[in-house]
């Protein structure tokens, strides 16, 4: 190697000088200026939007809003808020694997209460008329049918004929309380008739006299033995096992009636010893000095309705010891719902001196559906009744 080679390889294997790192100025252009105040104004812009969107619903409701949204009429194909297509009056087909969803109609809140109101408005309306009476029209010779409301005041409202002192606050408490019930295919409730033979009137009239009175019946279609086989069926539809005795006790003596009800009953609980409650049904007598005959009466379902008055019988006159304040306790917690589904139907609930065979079984209740001035049709309309307010006490 020569020294020209040798200086042109030192040269070059030598490394250059390094030079001071120049310092630059951050500047900001006006491109990022002008982009920062657009995103800037744009999220001050959605802010206020919200803000004033959340306002609206509030002011509105949210349900309503949504109502609004789900309502509103989308033309061709779009979306709605649960990203389904919708498809409004257009002949674009989709394939059958496009499924839209139920459209949800909301109803503002404004409109239910216009819609009850008018209900109660109605039913006021046909109450009224009800009750209206005119005595011109009794042909002489007749006795008045006079409808008549003789319902409980408050769903407290105790009529006491023994010397027991009653605290109707504590039952109260102690009926909401009440034990709900494990039901299965047994027999839980036993419906008896110790005055099978008390009818009703064949129609709906305004008076009556000897030949159209029919105060007791031995036929089963046409006494409260009628209104027992509703009230049963209508509490086994709802799942709760009754059964009926349709013995009418005093067919043969209506003064030992409730003697032969009372062999009845024993015997129905050692065969079913699953029954707990056992509901007597009768029906009263309301008939005034002058042979006018009151007709207790509402309106529930649409139709005339017979009043039900619920007897709790006591130890005061037997002396017989048995837990009666629980049969009161089990009325009230009935007489509670009666209250809240219906207006009218229950009169006030009766506590009495006899025991009424309700020392045989856990629960027991003499009901009194109707009176001798009630149509048959509208007992049993009371019974339906009576049966929703018993299945929401048990279930």
């Amino acid at each position: 190697m020569n020294n020209y080679d040798q200086k042109i390889n030192t040269e070059y294997l030598l490394p250059a000088p390094l030079s001071p790192p120049k310092t630059r100025r951050r500047r900001f252009s006006f491109k990022k200026l002008y982009s920062a105040l657009c995103i800037l104004t744009a999220v001050l812009t959605l802010g206020l939007c919200a803000v004033q969107k959340i306002n609206e619903v509030l002011d509105k409701g949210v349900m309503e809003t949504l109502g609004e949204i789900l309502l509103k009429d989308n033309r061709g194909i779009g979306e709605n808020v649960f990203g389904s297509p919708i498809i409004n009056h257009t002949e674009v087909s989709l394939p059958s694997t496009y499924l839209t969803l139920p459209r949800i109609y909301y109803i503002p809140r404004e409109s239910i209460v216009e819609s009850s109101e008018a209900k109660a408005k109605e039913l006021e309306k046909k109450i009224f008329e009800l009750y209206a009476f005119d005595y011109s029209k009794i042909p002489k010779g007749f006795y008045p049918i006079v409808p008549t409301d003789i319902s409980a005041a408050s769903p407290l409202a105790l009529k006491n004929d023994t010397s027991f002192e009653v605290n109707m606050d504590e039952i109260c408490q102690a009926a909401k309380r009440f034990e709900k019930e494990t039901v299965t295919e047994n027999p839980l409730v036993l419906i008896v008739h110790t005055h099978g033979t008390e009818g009703f009137s064949k129609i709906k009239n305004a008076y009556y006299n000897d030949e159209y009175n029919f105060p007791r019946s031995n036929v089963p279609s046409e006494n409260t033995v009628a209104v027992g086989k509703v009230l049963a069926e209508a509490l086994n539809k709802k799942g709760i096992p009754t059964v009926q005795c349709e013995t009418m006790h005093d067919e043969e003596s209506y003064i030992s009636a409730y003697e032969r009800s009372a062999e009845s009953i024993q015997h129905y609980l050692e065969k079913y010893p699953s029954i707990k409650y056992v509901f007597d049904v009768h029906r009263d007598s309301l008939i005034q000095s002058d042979m006018t005959k009151l007709r207790p009466v509402t309106i529930h379902g649409g139709k005339e309705c017979a009043q039900i008055m619920m007897i709790v019988g006591s130890s005061e006159k037997s002396g017989i010891e048995y837990p009666w304040t629980d049969n009161l306790v089990l009325a009230e917690a009935i007489q509670t719902n009666l209250f809240e589904d219906t207006v009218g139907v229950a009169r006030q609930i009766y506590l009495r001196g006899a025991t009424y065979n309700q020392q045989y079984s856990r629960y027991g209740l003499l009901l009194e559906i109707g009176s001798c001035g009630n149509t048959l049709e509208e007992a049993k309309n009371a019974a339906r009744a009576f049966a929703d307010a018993f299945e929401k006490v048990i279930k």
